[in-house]
């Protein structure tokens, strides 16, 4: 199996599938940690993950994976996926379908989310164009709390820079997970397209500017008190804020974010099938119908708040691991190797 993406289409699969999992979550464990630094550890992380991207864009020809790394990577979001789900299933029973239950709320989804897999791959490259709008009108309604928050908040800054900046940048790599799809995409790219330094640059700012966004809201709009207690804070902030025209902005946000969930997972499950499917194998659909049955018995049986709790307190090491670690040095292997891509094609 194999598709060419352009430019678009390569960093709008990235601005997915790393925004989809934790956009709605991923400030109140910077925030608890990081306390008002947050937004300048985070800014640090994020110079950091633009470095990971040059150095990805220099040395991609090098990232080659073994049957081995294949098969680990292929587990590791395997395990992101499931998380996801019972996060959505969390997120939907709490905020739009409390009465229903978990595993007719995991059925649709999925259901939807196999559907979508198993057409063409074409479709699940540019079904992320549906969410731009999408994206848009949320960053407006965000706009309509500004009445209601607190720029005082925001300071003092460098007030604690003891154990709290450590764990600040820790949870600030959350953020950035799915960083590795960079180089696990870049090869699909079009022989004529070029990825300048300038362009990395684009999508660093416009990624970093949506992520401190939400971090600055969260930090104005609550005292650093109640963080801690807010799992889903985008969502708290829009269920606070009045508009006329609509009688739940969180709820019309959620339905927007349920959206998003189902093209990132669709996303990640296209790389997944790029990896596993590199080579031709036996009933596909079937195997993709068998993992997706995976995903919704496990997410069924682990949904629970304690679950959650662990998931969100610990993802993040495999998120450094898989993300930033991993693929580097699978690069600096192979570069000793002196194994590349284009030469793994042609002995294939």
């Amino acid at each position: 199996m194999t598709i060419k993406l352009t430019k678009i289409q390569l960093f709008l699969l990235m601005f997915v599938m790393q925004t989809g999992f934790v956009y709605t979550s991923f400030q109140t464990s910077i925030i608890a940690h990081g306390k008002r630094d947050a937004t300048v550890q985070f800014i640090i992380i994020a110079l950091v993950f633009f470095l990971q991207l040059v150095f990805f864009e220099r040395m991609h020809k090098y990232f080659l994976l073994n049957n081995f790394t294949k098969t680990i990577y292929l587990l590791y979001w395997g395990v992101y996926i499931i998380a996801f789900v019972i996060y959505i299933t969390y997120v939907l029973t709490t905020w739009a379908f409390p009465n229903t239950p978990t595993s007719v709320i995991i059925s649709i989804f999925l259901l939807v989310c196999f559907y979508a897999s198993i057409s063409r791959p074409e479709t699940a490259v540019n079904i992320g164009v549906v969410l731009l709008p999408m994206l848009f009108l949320f960053i407006i309604f965000m706009m309509v709390a500004i009445p209601d928050l607190y720029a005082t908040n925001l300071l003092p800054l460098f007030y604690d820079r003891g154990e709290t900046w450590w764990m600040g940048f820790l949870y600030s790599t959350s953020a950035f997970g799915g960083a590795e799809m960079y180089v696990m995409l870049r090869k699909y790219l079009l022989e004529d397209e070029k990825i300048s330094k300038r362009i990395l640059t684009l999508y660093f700012i416009i990624l970093t500017s949506f992520y401190l966004l939400s971090i600055t809201f969260t930090l104005m709009f609550f005292a650093l008190e109640e963080i801690r207690l807010i799992p889903e804070p985008i969502l708290y902030i829009l269920h606070a804020v009045e508009v006329t025209f609509v009688k739940r902005l969180d709820l019309f946000f959620v339905y927007i974010w349920l959206s998003w969930s189902l093209v990132t997972i669709v996303n990640y499950v296209l790389v997944m099938r790029l990896v596993y499917f590199e080579k031709k194998r036996k009933s596909p659909v079937v195997q993709q119908f068998l993992f997706f049955a995976i995903v919704g018995v496990t997410a069924n049986y682990l949904v629970g708040f304690s679950v959650l709790d662990f998931i969100k307190g610990n993802i993040v090491y495999l998120n450094i691991i898989f993300t930033f670690l991993l693929p580097i040095v699978i690069i600096i292997v192979n570069k000793i190797r002196g194994r590349t891509v284009s030469e793994s094609r042609t002995s294939s």
